[in-house]
């Protein structure tokens, strides 16, 4: 039954290609095929009680994505000497990069490609056990910071604090608060002695970019517009000047949300995460054994709301921004759900957003 808040939300994405423009079945349905397997996988793991196995296969994961992360930034500021205040990828020509098998990529889509893994390390390492791993996780931990670091992108750096403020809420624990004043004091030092660090890319667009989609989710605010693989830029307008600037989405992923899928659809989606959050966020620390799962969706949630995401599509870098953490959190409802069924004292809606239980899954 923990299942159900995600069929509501395919089932309503799917209904969804009726009233769009421009539909694309094969590519919406795929969508929805790939994030039902992969919350199928999970759930299997974890109710076969396979969880450490996952744990690991996580950790492996986010370790390639460091080892890969590493050698980006030794080509682009060890061989070709580039200095450390050049952003990564910028300054040196795409072929002198691709010679040392570094593909560039978009600043933004290594952010979000990035620090919900850095999130998902950084919980992990929490949980772990095993020292030797604890070790290899912070080595890995500390270059997928420096990456983000080395991107200048500010997405990445508001993914940094809001890691630290959900261990806070999360752990409780009096070194966070001391990181989480550090990353504070280092902001502050940085606006002051190196503004480039931060304001290098201008004032940003997004609040007229905002205004401007909401304007476009008045006409369809209850069923949107329906999901559609027309692209359909968000124009910035101004009265006097006329057309300012135009992109190619809302750079927000609620608002992306409530513009494809309207209010009812971002009702369904925020039935996907905030049930489980809520959840688990309050458990006692020493008893936290999701910070793996909460940690990379909080993180990915903050970075969405600032550079945006698709409400459903097929497997991209905005993965692991949402789905991948979301298909987590529901697969441990799945398993405290089936708790919940095999006792007598349960309510419909308990079976629909199982709490979290004492002994986490």
């Amino acid at each position: 039954m923990a299942a159900a808040p995600l069929a509501v939300y395919l089932a309503f994405s799917l209904l969804s290609l009726v009233w769009a423009n421009s539909p694309d079945y094969s590519k919406t349905f795929r969508a929805a095929g790939q994030s039902t397997a992969i919350f199928v996988l999970f759930s299997y793991l974890k109710l076969s009680g396979q969880t450490l196995l996952l744990k690991r296969a996580l950790l492996l994961a986010c370790v390639c994505t460091a080892a890969l992360g590493a050698w980006h930034l030794f080509a682009m500021y060890g061989i070709l000497d580039m200095p450390w205040a050049t952003t990564l990828y910028q300054g040196v020509g795409e072929q002198r990069l691709e010679a040392y098998g570094v593909k560039p990529a978009n600043e933004m889509l290594a952010t979000l490609l990035v620090a919900p893994q850095a999130a998902m390390l950084l919980g992990l390492i929490l949980s772990e056990n095993n020292r030797s791993l604890r070790w290899v996780g912070f080595l890995a931990l500390a270059i997928l910071l420096l990456f983000l670091v080395a991107l200048e992108r500010r997405t990445g750096q508001v993914a940094i604090i809001v890691a630290i403020v959900t261990c806070i809420i999360l752990y409780r624990n009096r070194v966070w608060f001391l990181l989480f004043g550090a990353a504070v004091l280092c902001g502050i030092l940085i606006l002051i002695f190196y503004p480039e660090f931060i304001l290098s890319r201008g004032l940003s667009w997004r609040p007229a970019i905002w205004m401007s989609t909401l304007d476009s989710i008045g006409s369809a605010p209850f069923f949107g517009h329906g999901i559609t693989n027309k692209v359909t830029p968000v124009v910035v307008f101004d009265h006097e000047q006329g057309v300012i600037q135009q992109f190619r989405h809302p750079h927000n992923m609620a608002l992306s949300v409530i513009y494809f899928l309207g209010l009812f659809g971002f009702v369904f989606w925020v039935a996907l995460w905030l049930p489980g959050v809520l959840a688990r966020i309050w458990v006692r620390p020493e008893k936290q054994q999701d910070g793996y799962v909460l940690i990379p969706l909080l993180v990915g949630l903050a970075a969405l709301m600032f550079d945006g995401g698709d409400p459903l599509s097929p497997f991209h870098f905005d993965w692991f921004c949402f789905w991948v953490p979301a298909m987590l959190l529901l697969s441990s409802q799945a398993v405290n759900g089936q708790h919940l069924m095999a006792g007598k004292n349960r309510s419909r809606l308990q079976c629909f957003f199982p709490p979290a239980y004492g002994k986490q899954v």
